[in-house]
């Protein structure tokens, strides 16, 4: 997601379904409290 990848573009990647990510996604939305992809892709460029 910090690349700005779809989750249809992540799922043809990572060989999962568009579904999976978009679950995992929801969950890591949840997890820090974002509501956002953009904070989550922030969030990961901030972190290294």
């Amino acid at each position: 997601m910090a690349r700005g990848l779809s989750n249809r573009a992540i799922a043809g990647e990572l060989v999962i379904s568009p579904a999976t990510v978009a679950r995992h996604v929801a969950n890591i939305l949840a997890k820090l409290g974002f509501a956002t992809r953009t904070q989550i892709a922030a969030w990961v460029i901030e972190s290294r």
